[in-house]
């Protein structure tokens, strides 16, 4: 019996994914999850972190997501991200100066959000952790 389903990954600025797999791993804001076929109907809020899609020959390939939404039904998968990225297509080096210039103005304080510089940090390290996998993977 086939065991895949189709899943569509899409950001405001484009159609990240369109397919079948296996299944599907995300952040979501109470913790992972995973999809598989014939999963029940279900929406959640994810958060950042890692999504994954596992194909039917047990490759997986890795996504960095700063939230947004997933929407399972009827075996079609929908999600909904602020942004989402392929591990093998994150820009590592920009990711670390993100991570640094989030780091110095967590020290200085001044004149921002503490908690934006946080939620900037914690996608700058979701990003550089992923973009490792792509070069660890192959």
């Amino acid at each position: 019996m086939e065991k895949t389903f189709y899943i569509e990954m899409i950001t405001p600025k484009r159609v990240i994914f369109k397919g079948d797999v296996v299944a599907f791993f995300a952040p979501g804001i109470n913790g992972k999850f995973e999809i598989l076929k014939n999963h029940a109907p279900f929406i959640s809020a994810m958060t950042i972190g890692e999504i994954i899609l596992r194909y039917d020959d047990g490759y997986d390939e890795y996504y960095a997501t700063s939230g947004g939404f997933v929407e399972v039904n009827e075996n079609k998968v929908l999600v909904l991200a602020e942004t989402c990225e392929k591990a093998s297509e994150i820009d590592i080096n920009m990711a670390r100066e993100a991570h640094e210039k989030a780091l110095k103005k967590l020290e200085v304080r001044a004149n921002y959000d503490t908690e934006q510089i946080n939620l900037a940090i914690k996608r700058a390290i979701n990003r550089i952790r992923i973009a490792e996998k792509a070069t660890n993977h192959h």
